[in-house]
């Protein structure tokens, strides 16, 4: 029964009223005598509709989740029926709709990051960090090989080079399915995966830390510390096979906890001061020992300078002595008579005032003066 029914009906009784009560009922009788619409009638129009909307809502669901797109820094891992069908590569792709087939994008070419010890709040040409905390603390302080407490904070930087690894090896079903709508279209890793690299990264860290001193940890093995745990977090992710590449493990801080930061810089102060004083006294000795050689050296040279000079001489001696002894066994008064003038020209080149007297001039003044001239023109007769 609509409007216009209802309408016609009060109009109708309107006019029985008019031609008084006999006419009211047989107005009525024909009125009750039209076809009425049931309950049951309405109930299929409802279903009938119904059923209709539903087709229509399951129609467009069905290509929303056909179509999709893979960025071209992912992959796309299709499931179907929950196992693995074919990995897609970047574009847009096209599924059976959901719940035959699921589809999970994984960021293949994105280099991630994990903090540890630190949170970066904002990050730019002035880079914003949390103030620390303990739970902070309790990540980056450490116990050292002997036996002090380490302050470390680093970052592992990594990115995932097996999309069905990284998806499947590491967690369980609850880590991959969530509620419904995340069930339709998954954009989101694993979460599994980087609780544990964070774990591994963890282990390995305390490990390095925990073989070495505070010293070698604050100062010189920062670098050494930071390749091995590369290498050792990739070696026991390869053992989970994560499929996960470690592309840095970079140390941020190293410093010493907070309560006794003052007096580990007065150690270092002292320290400081101890290699200031022994690389003065080493560059000294550096300074002292080679003049000390220099000179020896130069010693040693002029020493075996005057050896060869000393023996040199002696040879020639020695060579003049055997050929003058040679003439002598020849003519022994000739060469004795040549050796005794020979030696008294020697001896007097070096007398100053020269005067010889002869013992046979019987004459008043028997001298003869060889230093004047005029003695050398006029000698006086009987003097040799």
């Amino acid at each position: 029964m609509d409007i216009s029914d209802l309408f016609e009906q009060f109009r109708e009784r309107n006019d029985q009223r008019r031609r008084g009560r006999g006419g009211r009922d047989r107005d009525d009788d024909d009125f009750n005598r039209r076809p009425r619409r049931t309950s049951s009638d309405d109930f299929k129009n409802n279903m009938r509709a119904g059923v209709v909307l539903a087709g229509l809502a399951l129609l467009a669901m069905a290509l929303y989740t056909s179509f999709y797109r893979v960025d071209a820094s992912e992959q796309g891992i299709v499931l179907r029926f929950g196992k693995h069908a074919r990995t897609v590569n970047p574009g847009l792709q096209m599924k059976l709709p959901w719940p035959i087939e699921n589809v999970y994008t994984v960021p293949v070419k994105k280099v991630q990051s994990l903090e540890f010890g630190f949170r970066t709040v904002s990050a730019g040409r002035k880079t914003e960090y949390a103030k620390r905390n303990s739970q902070l603390d309790d990540v980056a302080d450490m116990l050292t090989g002997d036996l002090n407490i380490a302050h470390v904070e680093w970052v592992v930087q990594y990115k995932i080079d097996d999309a069905m690894a990284s998806l499947f090896n590491i967690g369980d079903e609850n880590s991959l399915y969530g509620d419904f709508i995340s069930s339709i279209r998954q954009e989101d890793i694993n979460p599994a995966l980087p609780d544990t690299i964070r774990d591994v990264s963890e282990t390995v860290m305390r490990k390095l830390v925990g073989d070495r001193s505070v010293d070698s940890v604050l100062t010189m093995g920062r670098e050494e510390i930071s390749a091995e745990a590369k290498i050792e977090i990739q070696e026991m992710l390869d053992v989970f096979e994560a499929g996960v590449e470690i592309i840095t493990v970079k140390l941020q801080t190293t410093s010493p906890p907070e309560s006794v930061k003052d007096a580990f810089q007065e150690v270092n102060r002292a320290r400081q001061n101890k290699e200031k004083v022994v690389n003065q006294a080493e560059g000294e000795r550096n300074r002292q020992i080679p003049a000390a050689r220099g000179k020896r050296e130069q010693q040693i040279s002029e020493a075996e300078g005057y050896k060869s000079r000393m023996v040199m001489e002696t040879l020639g001696q020695i060579n003049a002595f055997n050929a003058k002894l040679a003439e002598y066994e020849k003519a022994p008064e000739v060469t004795k008579q040549r050796l005794y003038l020979e030696a008294m020209e020697e001896v007097l080149g070096q007398v100053g005032n020269k005067t010889i007297i002869d013992e046979s001039v019987n004459q008043m003044l028997p001298i003869l003066n060889l230093n004047s001239d005029s003695g050398a023109k006029n000698p006086l007769r009987g003097v040799k």
